[in-house]
């Protein structure tokens, strides 16, 4: 359209046609004209469709605005997916264990094996000083032989000449007392004699065949053998005392000493016996041994320092098995199993083989993390300390999926892009997802889409949240 300057305008304002009204509105209307075709032009301009990705040109929108990129829609479906749960952690051995002498105070006198060696069990690791403890051994044995001699002598304190002795003089008093109640019996049998002869006289006596001197020495005779009688009834008894006396004797020395006196010779000789047992035990602690088979994994011991009680002389990973312990989200737990198997990649990207063994009991408050321990098949390769990540193959599980060309990523929180229609055309709607396990080219949906929801299949780094689209149908491939 023409412009008119300053000059034309004071020209036309000073023209004799502002005198012809009607030539003023042929001017005007040949203006308004000249506008509405500039204008038509415009929006023609404007209005020429764009060619879509596949090369054919994009049609416009009801809505009077161009399409930027042409997509395709999938659906979420549901489909069998090898569930597996990302792991990580450290390997450690399976049971660490440390080793030390129980005798403190003993220099090290010999170091057998380098951290790295294998051992097996029984196998001599070190030794310390012992020739104090042997000589306090030897002390105490020497000991305990005079203990045990004092417990005989305790149990029997007669030699077996004295037993002999005892013996004899037992016999010799039963001999004596068979001699008394042997005279015993003579003599009673003399008094009966006596006392029949007294009585005889007597009755001679009185037919005046003897004198009366006669009767009276027979009576006599009756009074002596009576006396004798007694006498050996006393000498009976005096000499049953005296066997009974030697029978004790005897007795005392056959059965010993007495009971307290070999109760506490009984009692020496046992706490003797216990400080050699405790001695010799000290003396087999000096030599440390392995008590299994396994790795060296570090020698805390030098030669020639002083052992400590509580110091560590040798850390050995037992039957030389390695586990990783996992740190598991308390949510991921209840998919774990014990048996369930594990496989395994360090940084050298080489795989490991191995299964759950143990699931920990305890979560840490602070991190809501579970321990679980996985048990690595063996390996020489690995070694306690190593870094590994892992996937539990937890099982086949029908779930959500979306092909992994449909998720993309925006400050590290995945997202997929879904077509919303309305008056103004197709336009792609953000929409952020939570994803679980992956499986090959697919990828299961756990939160913020369900199954036949549509997202767009691919190209979602080309688009922005409110970008108009195409949506492709048939066997159109979409294009980024």
């Amino acid at each position: 359209m023409e412009v008119l300057n300053d000059k034309e305008k004071l020209e036309i304002k000073t023209s004799p046609v502002r005198k012809r009204p009607g030539l003023w509105y042929g001017v005007l209307a040949v203006v308004l004209i000249a506008a509405i075709v500039l204008a038509v032009g415009y929006f023609r301009s404007e209005k020429k469709p764009v060619a879509g990705a596949d090369g054919a040109a994009a049609k416009p929108d009801a809505g009077s605005e161009k399409a930027v990129i042409s997509v395709r829609l999938l659906p979420v479906q549901v489909r069998p997916v090898n569930m597996k749960l990302l792991v990580s952690g450290t390997v450690w051995s399976w049971d660490h264990l440390t080793l030390g002498s129980e005798v403190g105070g003993l220099k090290v006198d010999g170091i057998f094996v380098e951290e790295g060696d294998r051992v097996r069990k029984g196998q001599v690791l070190a030794t310390l000083q012992s020739s104090i403890l042997k000589a306090q051994l030897e002390r105490e044995k020497a000991r305990a032989l005079a203990a045990s001699a004092s417990l005989a002598k305790s149990i029997q304190p007669n030699r077996p000449e004295d037993l002999t002795a005892l013996k004899a003089a037992y016999a010799q008093a039963q001999a004596a007392v068979a001699q008394e109640e042997a005279n015993l019996v003579r003599a009673k049998a003399n008094l009966q004699e006596a006392a029949e002869n007294a009585r005889r006289y007597r009755w001679l006596v009185a037919q005046g065949a003897v004198s009366a001197q006669e009767a009276d020495a027979r009576e006599t005779q009756s009074k002596v053998a009576a006396a004798d009688v007694r006498n050996m009834e006393e000498r009976v008894k005096a000499s049953r005392f005296s066997a009974e006396q030697s029978q004790q004797r005897l007795s005392m020395g056959l059965t010993g000493g007495r009971s307290e006196d070999i109760a506490i010779a009984k009692a020496q000789k046992l706490e003797i016996e216990a400080t050699i047992k405790q001695l010799q035990s000290q003396i087999d602690q000096t030599v440390i041994k392995a008590p299994c088979d396994g790795i060296v994994m570090k020698r805390h011991v030098h030669l020639g320092e002083i052992a400590l009680n509580n110091k560590t002389m040798f850390e050995i990973v037992r039957d030389g098995r390695l586990e990783l312990k996992a740190q598991v989200p308390e949510k991921d737990l209840l998919y774990v199993k014990e048996g369930q198997p594990v496989e395994m990649t360090g940084d050298s990207g080489k795989i490991f083989k191995g299964c759950v063994r143990e699931i920990s009991p305890l979560v840490e408050q602070e991190t809501r993390l579970g321990t679980v321990r996985i048990d690595i098949d063996s390996c020489p390769d690995l070694k306690p300390g190593n870094f590994l990540r892992g996937e539990i193959l937890i099982g086949k599980e029908n779930v959500a999926t979306l092909p992994t060309s449909c998720v993309t990523y925006k400050g590290n929180r995945p997202l997929v892009y879904q077509v919303e229609e309305s008056q103004g055309g197709s336009r792609a709607r953000m929409l952020y997802v939570q994803l679980g396990a992956r499986d090959g080219a697919f990828v299961q949906v756990l939160n913020g889409l369900k199954a036949g929801d549509m997202v767009v299949e691919r190209g979602g780094g080309f688009l922005k949240d409110g970008d108009p689209v195409r949506v492709l149908t048939g066997n159109a491939q979409s294009q980024p």
